[in-house]
């Protein structure tokens, strides 16, 4: 997967459930209920979580380690 399938990826979990009731159409103000908040907040964390996995693949891969381990 690349970094373009990354932000396509991204962007349409946002789509399906960040960008959903109560956030509608225009500038607001909206109200944002405990589980909208506990489900934003849930998948933002599994987000920054894979990100960092997939950065340690990129560097590890940028950096030749492979199954070495990388030196300093």
């Amino acid at each position: 997967m690349k970094e373009d399938d990354w932000a396509a990826e991204s962007f349409n979990l946002a789509k399906s459930s960040a960008y959903v009731a109560p956030v509608g159409p225009g500038l607001g103000p909206y109200t944002m209920d405990a589980a909208y908040t506990a489900n934003t907040e849930r998948i933002a964390e599994q987000r920054i979580a894979l990100a960092g996995a997939r950065l340690a693949n990129l560097l590890k891969t940028a950096l030749n380690c492979g199954a070495q381990s990388c030196a300093n």
